[in-house]
């Protein structure tokens, strides 16, 4: 058997409690605790420390470190249980509705090869990304650590040679190694984090300084010189610190950046304050049974706890409330206490040589994988039905007398519902639509540029759901269309906040900026505009004030009307639905409404192209129509049903005479 490299500390043991609870009743119940991510942090130093400790007493004493036994230790503490866990989910996939299997799948596999944290990262620049709460989403934590165990005694070796070049002690070598990784992240972290905060909040480059934090803490001596009583003192600062974030922070607080160093330092202080048997210490708190036990079982139970929440929301179809909760947490906690004591505990204690350490980690691996990836294979092998043909197809079915939209069967439609958040514009797939991150015009070509008339679409993803109707219509018609749009930005002058960036969004401001700027060049025929109203973030004021100048420059500028938007995802509605007229039938009342982007237009006389007939009748705004699924998500048409509307755009339209701006283009 393999010893570990370091002796429990009661207090350490007790801070795991602190950090597995807080993160259980941010997921539980997070008007309790709206900061309670917080205990992520707090793991990240507790590692920190552990690891660079057990590294640096092998450094000192052998003048080596042992990978290969370090690995396995790493192996049997953490893979058996994760494995378990991640299987249990596999097994649960088919409780979730088809259109979330091939996602669910990808994260598994993401999980098992320890890189969920980049993939969630990928996800939350994406602005197509689902975001319905995947059950292997917290393992983003566990892949940022192992990532860390993986690469940390890996660099740390070359470390260790440089202190035996340089006559420096293997402490002074690693402190000042952890020093320069630790203040690196930490100003990257707060560099990033206002720019891109979803991927600031996953990636690993971003969190290493707390690790590199409780690293520090192992390498540099300063506990011996603190007195008990100032431990005492510094201790419960630290707790205080850390149950302050929890519940002062939210999901609105910039994070990580510098709002981490609180919890992380409260960490720290903590750990710092460890041994100091004296009243009111921390110490007296976290060194009591129930925090002992909880600190005990505190790796099963955060693996447990977010696939309980999320599959029992799944299968119940509503969130978890006060009472649910209980069951929930009671739930979360039997499931820990089980894997601790049949899984985790049997492994780490068995007598196992390295060679079959390996075996079973990568055994454990690959079973996970392959329970993924199988839903992968099954999804890419299913056929796609086609849409029934002895009835009109698509938007052009509203302006049929004998169409009974109510006639209409989920099963023969198209896209088919668990594959709609894949029919989506070549746009994407090109990446001609700005991210939003960047400023610069992009611009998405369909058609001849030699074409007679010239049209241009701006907005965000709201005009980029009719670029499919456009490529249809260039095919027949003399058009050259040229459609830019950045993601989920507002076209106006004035930066708007964006709660996902949780600030004022400059970059949209300075593309709508330079969009305005390369319409003065281009001078197109026409200029389209349509994109999300964005509620209360922007005013009418604002909007006009961005418009008016194309008006002055002689453009002819004309508003797309926002479709409806849903009240909730139709291709799920479709798929867990007995009877969709009574649960996927939007009102047309509720879902489509006169917002700022139409109010606007008609205060400026702009021409508005109202498609609302396409979408609607009197009273309602079906899902399906004409053997089409009309929304890919709440909001955002298929680029099915958007290239059935080609006819109808082109009738709109109306382009049957150059306009004034094509005059005077031919002029200049």
């Amino acid at each position: 058997m393999l010893k570990p490299q370091h002796e429990l500390v009661p207090e350490i043991q007790g801070l795991r409690a602190v950090a597995v609870l807080a993160v259980l009743f941010y997921h539980i119940w997070p008007w309790i605790l709206p900061g309670g991510y917080v205990g992520v942090d707090v793991f990240f130093v507790i590692s920190g420390y552990l690891i660079t400790g057990s590294l640096l007493k092998e450094a000192e004493g052998s003048g080596r470190i042992n990978i290969g036994a370090f690995y396995a230790r790493r192996i049997r503490r953490l893979l058996p249980a994760a494995t378990v866990v991640s299987l249990a989910v596999a097994l649960a996939i088919p409780l979730f509705p088809k259109g979330q299997w091939a996602d669910l799948a990808n994260s598994i596999v993401a999980s098992a090869l320890y890189v969920q944290n980049w993939f969630l990262a990928a996800e939350a620049v994406n602005y197509l990304a689902d975001d319905a709460k995947g059950p292997m989403n917290h393992f983003w934590s566990l892949s940022v650590e192992e990532q860390y165990y993986i690469l940390w005694p890996l660099i740390l070796m070359p470390v260790l040679h440089f202190a035996r070049w340089s006559a420096l002690s293997p402490r002074a070598s690693f402190g000042w190694f952890v020093g320069l990784i630790g203040l690196g992240s930490l100003a990257y972290s707060v560099w990033l984090t206002p720019v891109t905060p979803g991927v600031a909040y996953f990636v690993t480059t971003t969190r290493a300084w707390e690790l590199a934090l409780g690293g520090a803490l192992a390498v540099i001596p300063v506990r011996h010189f603190i007195a008990s009583s100032m431990r005492a003192v510094l201790g419960g600062v630290g707790l205080l610190a850390i149950v302050l974030a929890c519940v002062v922070y939210s999901d609105q607080t910039s994070f990580p950046g510098y709002a981490a160093t609180l919890p992380t330092l409260g960490a720290a202080a903590v750990i710092l304050a460890s041994g100091a048997h004296v009243p009111l210490s921390a110490g007296r708190i976290l060194n009591t049974r129930a925090f002992q036990y909880l600190g005990d079982i505190s790796y099963s139970l955060y693996l447990w706890h977010w696939p309980v929440i999320v599959i029992y929301e799944t299968v119940v179809g509503r969130a978890v409330g006060l009472r649910s909760g209980v069951a929930v947490f009671a739930a979360s906690l039997a499931l820990a206490h089980l894997s601790k004591v049949f899984v985790e505990d049997p492994f780490r204690s068995a007598r196992l040589s390295l060679g079959r350490t390996f075996l079973v980690g990568a055994a454990s691996i690959a079973i996970t994988v392959i329970a993924g990836a199988s839903y992968l294979v099954r999804d890419a092998l299913e056929p796609t039905p086609i849409a029934s043909s002895d009835k009109p197809r698509g938007a052009l079915a509203m302006k049929d007398a004998g169409y009974d939209w109510r006639k209409e069967d989920p099963l023969r439609i198209v896209p088919r519902p668990e594959k709609v958040n894949a029919d989506v514009p070549f746009a994407y797939r090109d990446r001609c639509q700005q991210t939003v991150e960047g400023t610069e015009v992009l611009v998405c070509h369909y058609g001849n540029p030699d074409s007679g008339t010239k049209v241009v679409m701006i907005g965000n993803s709201h005009a980029t759901h009719w670029f499919p109707a456009f490529e249809d219509i260039v095919r027949t018609q003399p058009i050259y269309f040229r459609g830019i749009a950045k993601s989920a930005c507002i076209f106006s002058l004035e930066p708007v906040y964006d709660t996902g960036l949780k600030r004022p969004y400059t970059e949209c401001a300075e593309w709508s900026k330079n969009v305005i700027e390369w319409l003065s060049r281009e001078r197109p025929d026409v200029v389209l505009i349509s994109h999300s109203s964005g509620s209360n973030k922007v005013t009418q004021e604002k909007l006009i004030a961005t418009w008016r100048p194309l008006l002055e420059m002689g453009l002819d500028v004309r508003h797309v009307r926002n479709i409806p938007w849903l009240p909730s995802h139709p291709g799920k509605c479709l798929e867990g639905s007995k009877n969709w007229m009574t649960d996927c039938l939007p009102s047309r009342k509720k879902v489509l409404r006169e917002d700022n982007l139409f109010m606007v237009a008609k205060t400026l006389n702009v021409k508005i192209l109202d498609f609302s007939e396409y979408f609607c009748d009197n009273t309602h705004c079906p899902v399906m129509i004409g053997g089409v699924l009309v929304y890919r998500d709440s909001h955002h048409m298929t680029a099915t049903y958007s290239r059935t509307l080609s006819g109808p755009l082109q009738e709109k339209l109306a382009l049957t005479a150059p306009s004034r701006a094509t005059e005077v283009r031919q002029n200049q």
